[in-house]
């Protein structure tokens, strides 16, 4: 493929720059200098690249709390191909980059081979809050729960002003349009939805799944493995496989079973979705924060002292906060934008404000499917200008490589700053006392 989709496309761009044969079939691991020497400084130079502009294919938003006493961090457990994932499952690989599920019943799909379909890089919030009902939340957000046994649930909003207590059951509504993995309660009995879509059926109409020990009778409906509903023919029917011996024991009726009642999940509040405890051994834990405050700011949200707020996860350097803001006030009037007071030390944003951060920031992007084709050709004679020395023992293509990479890095971000377009700045002290 000629687009770049992959880091072996911009080392391949970059070893043609220095005109020497591109890797082969085993990319990184082939055994050559070229593969070695590119290996180990692909990923740096994307890093820093990235540090130097505020990109906006890796710009993210993320709804930011400040920490108190209670906070605890996430701690995604490693991915698993064993394990089956819902939507919203966290997980890490094996560089310590965290992923989350963008599909249900996500089994043995590795994110690190096939992450845009069905994972994509996690840039949320690392600082887990202990729910407050007297705090609405906004999307994204991350909040755990504590019967006081030593075990906790961990629950991700599921949109902004979330009032909802996460363990509260949604009871079911047949004008609701669910989606696949959305968990209702209707008779006390907790249903997850199996399909996405799912309106107007009855969830305890639902036909549970086929059972090799159970004696069916003629009529009788099971769900397959398939998620289709069968009914058997006749009576005596027991051992057959639904899937497999239709039509002579079953009739396929080619429907969807909408509901079950076997499942591993939150059986609370439709705006959060359960993302860790007791019921997920294999998902998303928590795990004690110790760290010294620096002076003069908390532990606890309060309008005395500054405030410590945990940057997300992927934080390269802050984005510009208001763009493209408010319209041109009338005759030179106060934009209502003021100064931030924030300090950014050691992973941590410290500040007076005491409300959730919506925080905008240049998230570590390693997908390269996702950024720019002119930032991949700077990236990619960036990679040329290093490793050209030591694969071709030559200097005479570097100048030639040097002016590859002033281009492409120009006009990459000349588009860039077209794409983003201005940034409202602050108000002028002197402007807004005058009025």
């Amino acid at each position: 493929m000629a687009e770049f989709r992959s880091p072996i496309d911009v080392a391949n761009r970059a070893l043609q720059h220095c005109g020497v044969e591109r890797l082969g079939a085993d990319g990184f691991n082939e055994i050559s200098k070229r593969a070695s020497e590119v290996n180990f400084c692909i990923g740096k130079l994307r890093e820093a690249e990235l540090q130097t502009n505020d990109w906006t294919f890796a710009i993210r938003s993320c709804a930011l709390r400040s920490i108190d006493d209670n906070t605890m961090l996430l701690d995604a457990a490693l991915y698993s191909e064993a394990t089956t994932y819902f939507v919203g499952s966290i997980v890490a690989d094996q560089y310590a980059n965290l992923w989350i599920s963008r599909i249900p019943n996500n089994l043995a799909n590795d994110p690190l081979a096939i992450a845009t379909a069905y994972w994509e890089p996690y840039f949320g919030p690392i600082a887990v809050a202990l729910y407050d009902a007297d705090q609405s939340y906004t999307a994204g957000e991350l909040v755990y729960t504590t019967a006081g046994d030593g075990t906790a649930r961990i629950y991700q909003s599921l949109q902004s002003g979330n009032s909802d207590v996460p363990g509260t059951a949604t009871a079911y509504s047949a004008t609701a349009v669910y989606q696949k993995n959305d968990v209702v309660t209707s008779a006390a009995i907790a249903y997850m939805s199996l399909i996405n879509l799912n309106t107007n059926n009855t969830p305890a109409s639902s036909a549970a799944a086929w059972n090799i020990a159970t004696t069916y009778g003629a009529g009788d409906a099971v769900m397959g493995s398939d998620g289709i509903r069968y009914t058997s023919v006749g009576a005596g029917n027991i051992g057959n496989d639904p899937t497999l011996t239709s039509p002579a024991s079953w009739t396929d009726t080619g429907v969807l079973v909408p509901w079950t009642t076997v499942f591993v999940g939150g059986t609370g509040s439709i705006k959060w979705r359960q993302i860790g405890g007791t019921e997920f051994p294999n998902g998303v834990g928590l795990k004690t924060l110790d760290i010294i405050y620096p002076l003069g700011a908390g532990p606890s949200t309060q309008a005395t002292s500054r405030n410590i707020f945990m940057l997300p996860f992927g934080f390269l350097r802050e984005a510009p906060q208001n763009p493209k803001a408010v319209p041109v006030p009338w005759l030179g009037g106060p934009s209502g934008i003021t100064y931030n007071d924030w300090v950014f030390s050691d992973g941590y944003l410290i500040t007076s404000e005491t409300g959730v951060i919506i925080f905008r920031f240049v998230a570590n992007v390693t997908d390269v499917s996702r950024m720019h084709a002119m930032f991949c050709e700077a990236w990619a004679a960036r990679v040329g200008l290093e490793v050209c020395e030591p694969v071709t023992q030559s200097t005479s293509k570097l100048g030639a490589i040097a002016r590859i990479y002033d281009e492409w890095v120009d006009k990459a971000r000349l588009r860039n700053s077209i794409e983003q377009g201005y940034d409202d700045p602050p108000d002028d002290v002197f402007i807004s006392c005058r009025l």
